[in-house]
């Protein structure tokens, strides 16, 4: 390309940037789902049952040495949230070996109505090795008396990165895991829509270097179980990999590698996450994840279409253009109206914000962006989670001299 092309293109994209906080979504005030003072709230995630003012949220509470899980949920689409619910009493989710950016993936949540599951990797104390801690409520969170806690895996290695969905009568978690002498992506399916016996584990890669952050979703149908990570080969650089299940999980799997750096020292495709199509055209598999281009965190999506078969196509779009770095992109898909959202934070302004894109028509035809929060503190981390032509954002924020969970509904 001509120098004068890319400079050009480079330019366009600032002006991209300068115009989010000029549009008028979001524009609604956060509301702070914490109010924990006292204690450090971090890592959120968030979850909707589609068609109603469901929307949930989970998160760490950090105190002392503990990292305590809390609930909380609207019915009346976000209007008014419960009063936080101690969900554990003592214990470690977050790992010191790793840094917050990995951190971010130490839990999971997803609703299939009328059910709520979520993941942790968890260790009783610093003795410990992590295992991955599987919480389920019957009816939607209503009742604090009826979780319902498993422990997923038992071994001498760290289970780390825990993902899950839910679809078809089955609950689906994909995690990474030291058992194996190197970390591998493994998955577990439990029957029953998570009431029943874990009824398939599977070790899904077979490297000699570092299988990471598997993020997981299920078709429409639950008939195909959806997998992306990151792959670091002893050589260097990281790649992004896809893996395609059949028969609900127990089904045979193929594998697609999604990017091919030219330069293993700095080629990184990591952290991904991933979504799929549930509107009459479902044959989508969306993804996001973190790349190091051209020289900073970009963010980056890709749509794998034919249900992400191996010979599909695959449509590729940068999604930021960022001097600073963009991280922590998650993702999420409004079947009403065929709608992507994304949500990732960026250090453009100085501190840490939360951005939003929006990609129309099943995510092929282009995207829109604008700036979520607007404190003075760090705003990072943040979860996406879909409604009807919107989505529900929730993110940690240390605006107030404390991190707190804040959470905005907009489109």
């Amino acid at each position: 390309m001509p120098k004068k092309s890319v400079i050009g293109f480079l330019f366009v994209g600032l002006l991209f940037i300068l115009t989010l906080s000029a549009r008028a979504d979001f524009l609604a005030a956060s509301k702070n789902l914490s109010n924990s003072p006292a204690s450090a709230s971090l890592f959120p995630k968030v979850a909707t049952i589609p068609g109603t003012g469901y929307v949930f949220a989970v998160w760490i509470e950090q105190v002392g040495s503990d990292d305590l899980l809390y609930f909380s949920r609207s019915t009346n689409g976000g209007s008014t949230w419960s009063t936080p619910f101690q969900l554990t009493y003592s214990g470690q989710i977050q790992s010191p070996s790793y840094s917050d950016m990995a951190n971010k993936h130490a839990i999971s949540l997803a609703a299939d109505n009328p059910y709520l599951h979520i993941v942790a990797q968890y260790r009783p104390n610093d003795t410990d090795d992590f295992e991955i801690l599987y919480i389920r409520s019957p009816d939607l969170g209503e009742n604090g008396l009826n979780w319902e806690f498993s422990t997923l895996t038992n071994n001498s290695a760290d289970s780390l990165f825990p993902d899950v969905a839910a679809g078809g009568g089955y609950v689906h978690v994909a995690y990474e895991d030291w058992w194996p002498g190197n970390i591998e992506i493994m998955y577990k399916r439990i029957a029953g829509n998570g009431g029943g016996a874990v009824d398939q584990t599977r070790r899904l890669t077979f490297s000699t270097g570092y299988s990471m952050y598997p993020a997981i979703a299920v078709s429409k149908d639950g008939a195909i179980v959806h997998i992306v990570y990151s792959e670091q080969p002893e050589a260097g650089g990281t790649y992004l990999y896809y893996k395609r299940i059949t028969g609900s999980g127990e089904g045979s799997y193929s594998t697609r590698q999604l990017t091919f750096g030219a330069d293993p020292a700095t080629d990184s495709a990591t952290r991904p996450d991933i979504a799929v199509s549930t509107g009459s055209d479902d044959q989508y598999v969306y993804i996001v994840y973190e790349t190091i281009w051209p020289g900073n965190k970009e963010i980056m999506y890709k749509r794998l279409d034919s249900y992400g078969q191996s010979g599909g196509s695959t449509y590729t779009a940068r999604l930021t253009y960022s001097s600073t770095g963009s991280y922590g992109p998650t993702i999420a898909f409004d079947g009403a109206n065929n709608i992507v959202q994304v949500a990732y934070y960026d250090y453009w302004n100085g501190l840490a914000d939360v951005y939003h894109r929006k990609l129309t028509s099943y995510g092929g035809a282009g995207f829109t962006g604008q700036r979520v929060s607007w404190g003075i503190g760090e705003s990072s981390f943040a979860a996406i989670a879909a409604i009807s032509a919107g989505a529900y954002i929730v993110w940690m924020d240390d605006t107030s001299g404390n991190f707190e969970i804040l959470v905005k509904k907009g489109s």
